[in-house]
């Protein structure tokens, strides 16, 4: 396993370039099925701002199913699919953070 991926799943947290991404589980509110999701966040050191993934995760059962998930998203990210990150529901992430956001997960080995 990838040092990056190895990192995630010890901590849950990973330091790239300006972001720091945190990933744990999410349950949909209010609780309809007692769902667990993985959740995504992102923040930005340079412009200091926190941002979210907003993919169509599947629900899981545990945090490793969760990481499995991210990490499929993240190789989707290093093979050019642009990330839907957003500040809020109805507010997307600035361009420029989505670009540099995507060249720090290409950095990742």
């Amino acid at each position: 396993m990838s040092k990056w991926k190895e990192i995630l799943k010890k901590e849950g947290l990973l330091e790239v370039g300006d972001f720091v991404i945190e990933v744990s589980l999410e349950s949909e509110c209010p609780c309809k099925d007692d769902s667990i999701y993985p959740a995504v966040l992102i923040y930005d050191t340079k412009n200091e701002e926190v941002y979210y993934l907003d993919e169509p995760f599947e629900p899981v059962g545990n945090f490793k199913e969760a990481l499995e998930q991210v990490f499929e998203w993240f190789e989707r990210y290093k093979n050019g699919e642009k990330p839907l990150m957003k500040r809020s529901p109805k507010k997307s992430a600035p361009e420029e953070v989505v670009r540099r956001f995507l060249e720090a997960i290409k950095s990742l080995e």
